[in-house]
């Protein structure tokens, strides 16, 4: 991110003609602070034009004087009541000048709320369709905030037809709009050289005393722990003390994952080794995602058409994480718009009768489907059905349904008639994504849906809330106000569906976002899931660089944070002795244990899994009383970086396999060993690569650089 501006005017000199004082400076801080080229003002190059040409409804406008200020004059705007909708009141001008396709443009804008605080959405879109180039949701203060938006265009616009602007209709409000320009430097820039300034870091509830964060920690160890109670006893009953047992975490309970594609894992044809041990080993110690959701496998039309699997490659990958004992969620059974449907459907819409048929027979054959539909432990049978309504509204036509949807019944009712045991869940986006509340009509509308399900006597087990996080990060009030309200509303779980934080977000931003995220929806009552919708920037939808893993596999601030709170904040790794009564009690996080100690000189392990108040008893006449208990990694390899000469030691005594592997997740060299200790050659290769060492039991990664 280039360095952040801060615009004071000290004019000196004489101004081009016709350009006023404020866009002038801009040129010379382009060009002095930050190396660019002359650019071609987007609108005009004065504020007093800019200002003429704009477009104001729903509110009461008025021009007025800045002083003090980088720019001459500001916009006052009072929006007396909130809207249905943001865009119910709002501000634009348009483009003056042609934007080609590929264009780097960037927009520049000074926002500030009066008499408290406020929120607009900064917009620049397609002036007849109203598709979006830029969409952002900015909170604002009362001090003035300067904003740098950089972007390439995806379109070309003739003049008069990209608008740029702000929805203002969030709240009740008074805002001030100064300075507000463009400029566009062609296709003679890269993207990442204009500078870049959203404020974005100023989400509700960032502050380090904010106080949502200390109620969220005592809901955290009420809800997410449980009381273990272990008994220590001879074998004629009597209590032992000082004996030493090792309760040792190995899963959450809560459910932590992400969206994964098949291909990439089991030896299917995109087969990256990296990728699938990052799957099952995020923190290098064996600990990884608990569950995982097919971005696209499971979806009707690449069900049928087989986009990257077969059915038979699906099975496997399905087959290799039943045996990592991963939970898969089924994305998705029906996603009710035209664009997400198999063609035969839409062209179909006056034959009710065929589409249900087709859709009845398709929730069969998935749901059925040997090695892949029995093992779905969720279904996502709608998704997103507040905005996709065509199937809705074909069936609406006939008198048999009133508005349509009854249709959904039916669906979630052949769904349970399949499979009476797994989970159906609703998924959409229209909260947490889109950032709307109580009273956006979206968001009411998922909820009168969700309401005529309920009162259908549907077998819902929750709602799926995508987080496709905008590049101004949804408060923490609001993520928790939104949770709330559904689940007083309906009593029914939730999941976080589709986590992602788009490339406004720096990644030491997308870092503490993501913790305070999970922070909050880990405290909720009704929350038993968090999926992100990628983790790696190579296979990534939208959010390179807030992703855990770079391209080069490298790890994320995100990925700090994430692990940190996973496997060490919230995990149990504990040594105790028991007291003189035989008695260790201790608080753990709810989740699949490993309970050890040493019995007449050997290791006895036992699991256990712990989701409520468990009293666990352990009898032996002679158990030691030493809590130490070494832990070490099974492999090493040194020196890192090297020139390739390396040093392998091997502490495992089973049969091991060594794989070089290359940042694609390709082997390019394997050596199979029982040797403790020996040199590997690798002095022909260069670059970063992973050494994977495998035995029947475990996988352990080492990532090296050869110079």
């Amino acid at each position: 991110m280039k360095k952040l501006l801060s615009l004071v005017l000290i004019f000196t000199g004489i101004l081009a003609q016709a350009q006023d004082g404020y866009h002038t400076y801009l040129n010379q801080v382009f060009e002095n602070d930050y190396n660019l080229p002359q650019g071609e003002w987007v609108f005009f190059d004065s504020e007093t034009d800019i200002y003429d040409a704009t477009i104001a409804y729903g509110g009461s406008f008025s021009l007025q004087t800045a002083n003090n200020q980088a720019f001459d004059n500001k916009i006052r705007g009072i929006i007396s009541n909130a809207g249905s909708n943001p865009w119910d009141a709002g501000w634009k001008v348009s483009n003056q000048q042609t934007i080609q396709t590929g264009d780097k443009l960037l927009a520049v804008f000074y926002l500030r709320s009066v008499n408290g605080s406020g929120e607009v959405n900064f917009f620049i879109e397609n002036n007849t369709t109203y598709a979006k180039e830029v969409y952002l949701q900015l909170p604002l203060s009362e001090e003035w905030r300067l904003y740098f938006v950089p972007f390439e265009s995806m379109n070309t616009y003739a003049p008069g037809a990209c608008g740029w602007g702000f929805h203002l209709a969030n709240q009740a409000q008074t805002i001030e709009i100064g300075g507000f320009t463009a400029i566009n430097f062609d296709s003679n820039v890269n993207i990442e050289d204009l500078p870049s300034q959203v404020n974005n870091q100023f989400y509700g509830g960032y502050e380090a005393d904010a106080p949502w964060r200390s109620a969220a920690a005592d809901r955290i160890d009420n809800l997410r722990k449980a009381d273990l109670n272990i008994s220590v006893q001879r074998t004629d009953g009597s209590p032992i003390e000082n004996a030493a047992v090792k309760v040792k975490m190995l899963e959450h309970e809560f459910g932590f994952g992400s969206a994964i594609v098949a291909s990439r894992i089991a030896n299917n044809p995109a087969y990256n080794v990296i990728y699938e041990n990052k799957i099952t080993n995020l923190d290098g110690q064996g600990h990884g995602f608990n569950t995982v959701v097919f971005e696209n496998d499971l979806k009707w039309d690449a069900w049928e058409e087989e986009w990257l699997v077969n059915k038979e490659e699906l099975a496997d990958a399905v087959a290799w994480l039943k045996e990592q004992n991963i939970e898969i969620r089924g994305h998705t059974l029906v996603w009710p718009g035209t664009n997400f449907l198999p063609d035969d459907i839409p062209q179909n819409y006056g034959n009710l009768s065929y589409i249900q048929n087709r859709i009845n027979d398709h929730i069969e054959e998935i749901m059925l489907y040997p090695g892949i539909g029995p093992e779905i432990h969720d279904w996502d049978v709608l998704n997103e059905i507040a905005v996709n309504q065509d199937i809705a509204n074909a069936f609406s036509a006939s008198d048999q349904y009133d508005t349509g949807r009854e249709l959904y019944v039916e669906i979630f009712e052949k769904a349970r008639e399949v499979d009476p045991n797994v989970g159906l869940w609703l998924n959409d986006y229209v909260t947490m994504t889109l950032n709307q509340n109580a009273g956006d009509v979206l968001y009411d509308r998922l909820k009168q849906y969700t309401q005529e399900l309920v009162d259908a006597g549907v077998d819902i087990a929750g709602i799926g809330f995508q987080g496709h996080i905008g590049g101004s990060p949804n408060s923490i009030y609001e993520v928790l106000a939104t949770l709330d309200d559904f689940h007083q509303s309906f009593g029914l779980k939730a999941k976080i569906t589709e986590f992602d934080l788009p490339s406004f977000v720096d990644e030491q931003l997308a870092a503490d976002y993501l913790r305070d995220f999970l922070t909050a929806i880990f405290s909720h009552e009704s929350v038993d899931g968090f999926l992100f919708w990628s983790f790696w920037d190579g296979q990534t939808y939208m959010n390179e660089g807030s992703n855990l893993y770079r391209q080069d596999w490298s790890e994320t601030p995100a990925h700090t944070a994430f692990v940190d709170l996973l496997f060490n904040e919230w995990w149990t790794d504990e040594s105790h002795l028991s007291e003189a009564n035989g008695q260790i009690d201790t608080r753990v996080f709810k989740g699949l244990y490993e309970i050890s100690y040493e019995c007449d000189g050997t290791i006895v392990r036992d699991s256990l899994s712990i989701a409520d108040l468990v009293d666990y008893t352990i009898t032996c006449d002679n158990i030691s009383t030493n809590t130490k208990e070494v832990e070490q990694k099974e492999f090493k390899v040194f020196p890192n970086p090297s020139n390739g000469n390396l040093r392998v030691e091997n502490n495992s005594s089973a049969p091991t396999t060594i794989n070089v592997v290359d940042l694609n997740g390709k082997i390019i060299r394997t050596v199979d060993s029982m040797e403790s200790s020996f040199q590997l050659d690798l002095t022909d290769l260069k670059g970063l690569y992973f050494i994977e060492f495998r035995t029947f039991e475990n996988q352990q990664y080492e990532r090296i650089l050869i110079e």
